[in-house]
């Protein structure tokens, strides 16, 4: 006779199967990640040579996996651009940058002696916001190679958790032009410009008095963040320019699930 009765060991053994195996899946995809200091006495002997002032926190991902290295490359050459004073693009790595700055720092030192203040740098990243379809990270900066006063900085980088590439700008919009023109809205009512005047014509600098979206666009747990640099529309004085929007209020216009 056929036994037809469901066997139910069986039946219990492949669900711890599958269980352990979500679960494991589940580990596998997780990011964790921690602060990493990099020091300019790492790679010159401050004791004896003249170095500048740094102060560099990387964060990084853990993992041997594909996925973290690639966020980590990307999070580094991010980091690395901003201590690119000499258009050194093809610097990519934080060792190759901090040695680049400090020797064009001992060349202006042995230029101009009694002169010369020593250069500073600063850059700090963190999590900014993160889920499982985007990683964002935030990178702060400060640089000072002489004059009157440093050029701060700030950066939004975009990643994907699934694959640790850059998320372009326009990849995570489902409509540029139609999310364009609701921030442009939203612009000229918080600055009191009117809307047949052109955008420069309370002082701003737009290229081509044309409204642009900023490069940077950042998360956070409940905001999403436009931000204009220093110098990107208006004068230095003024400051950076931030527009914050309640999640809630514009996560249609996205093509990525941000809450």
């Amino acid at each position: 006779m056929i036994n037809t009765k469901p066997n139910t060991k069986l039946k219990f053994l492949l669900f711890l199967v599958l269980l352990v195996s979500f679960f494991s899946c589940e580990k596998e995809e997780s990011l964790t990640f921690q602060k990493r200091t990099i020091s300019i006495d790492d790679f010159f002997n401050c004791e004896t040579v003249d170095c500048a002032i740094t102060e560099i926190f990387l964060v990084e991902s853990l993992g041997e996996k594909e996925v973290s290295k690639n966020i980590n490359s990307a999070i580094e050459k991010a980091a690395c651009a901003t201590l690119n004073i000499d258009d050194h693009s093809s610097i990519n790595t934080m060792e190759g940058a901090l040695k680049s700055f400090n020797t064009s720092y001992q060349e202006m030192k042995r230029e101009f002696p009694e002169e010369i203040i020593p250069f500073e740098a600063s850059v700090n990243c963190d999590i900014s916001f993160q889920n499982p379809d985007i990683l964002s990270v935030l990178i702060d900066s400060y640089i000072f190679t002489g004059g009157a006063h440093g050029s701060g900085n700030s950066k939004y980088l975009n990643l994907s958790p699934k694959t640790g590439k850059i998320i372009d700008n326009k990849k995570l919009i489902k409509d540029y032009d139609y999310f364009l023109n609701f921030v442009q809205e939203k612009f000229r009512k918080i600055n009191s410009i009117p809307e047949n005047a052109l955008i420069n014509s309370t002082g701003f600098f737009f290229e081509n008095n044309t409204f642009s979206l900023p490069e940077n666009i950042g998360f956070t747990d409940t905001h999403i963040i436009l931000l204009y640099n220093q110098y990107e529309i208006s004068s230095y004085a003024e400051g950076p320019i931030e527009l914050k929007f309640k999640k809630e209020e514009v996560a249609d216009y996205f093509a990525v699930q941000i809450l």
